[in-house]
């Protein structure tokens, strides 16, 4: 039996972009407009302002008073509402005072039932790992609905409604990767895009083994998806080998993939710790906007 059975259609009236006014968040308000045209969607830009961060040494040194740092975000706030309504979007922003952007940014999500965010990311890499910035990684792990992160080396969209033509669902069978396949396929069927669903196995069996292995993972790839999907989907199951982040970083070269989706509970084989696993590597590489869902 399919573990999809209701497959949902994508319904985006409220985005909520968060922005803390770096180049990566210039480029994920590209991508909140472009998806806000597609389906017509109202964009809450929120920043979450702390008074205590400071962002380089001089700045640390001169000791900025908290009003005059306030007034250059609210400033910049303006300046991103602005490009954000010239596009004909819809769009109200908001700054808000606290000391967990995560937090804050979830209780907004909740209180205002939003149906996606957004949110740019520095990813970057210390002693040989990937290291997500703390704000992406909250998101990730605790969002009440499905989170998009746009990595350092994701390509911006174009100018226009933004339609999926290639998407990539990466799978570990669990819960809450099923959930997240969900989302793929609806995604899919709205884009009329190709989908790839892919499971990454450990290292290479013998060619016998593998051959057994590889037809037994694509056969439960097909088990996710609903017959009825056939219809309109002609989906593609790709059994990889190796590490995960990088087999799945390597389709999507290959394919040429505009999305990845994948999902992300709080202790799995894609977010295991803090400074490492799949999510991080994938975002911090991947050419294309991650999607996960929780």
């Amino acid at each position: 039996m399919p573990i999809i059975e209701n497959p949902i259609s994508v319904n985006l009236d409220k985005i909520l972009f968060a922005t803390d006014f770096s180049t990566p968040s210039e480029k994920a308000a590209a991508y909140a407009k472009a998806l806000a045209k597609r389906f017509h969607s109202t964009i809450e830009v929120a920043h979450i302002f702390d008074p205590s961060v400071v962002s380089s040494y001089d700045e640390a040194i001169v000791g900025f008073p908290a009003p005059i740092k306030r007034q250059f975000s609210i400033e910049a706030l303006q300046t991103v509402r602005d490009s954000i309504a010239a596009a004909g979007v819809k769009v109200t922003a908001f700054t808000l005072d606290g000391h967990s952007p995560a937090r804050d940014l979830i209780d907004i999500a909740k209180k205002d039932k939003v149906d996606l965010i957004i949110a740019g990311t520095a990813s970057h890499t210390g002693f040989g790992r990937v290291i997500l910035g703390s704000t992406a990684e909250g998101l990730i792990r605790n969002a009440p609905c499905p989170v998009m992160t746009i990595g350092p080396n994701a390509t911006p969209p174009e100018d226009k409604p933004l339609f999926f033509q290639k998407i990539i669902y990466a799978t570990d069978f669990s819960a809450t990767a099923a959930k997240a396949a969900i989302f793929a396929l609806s995604f899919a069927e709205d884009s009329g895009a190709r989908l790839f669903l892919c499971f990454v196995q450990g290292a290479p069996p013998a060619f016998t083994a593998r051959q057994l292995a590889e037809g037994r993972f694509q056969e439960a790839l097909r088990q996710l998806i609903p017959e009825t999907s056939y219809d309109w989907c002609n989906p593609e199951f790709i059994v990889e080998h190796g590490d995960a982040a990088t087999a799945i970083l390597g389709l999507a070269e290959r394919v040429k993939a505009d999305l990845i989706v994948l999902g992300a509970q709080k202790a799995s084989f894609w977010l295991p710790h803090l400074e490492g696993g799949v999510a991080p590597d994938l975002i911090a590489q991947a050419h294309c906007p991650v999607m996960t869902i929780c």
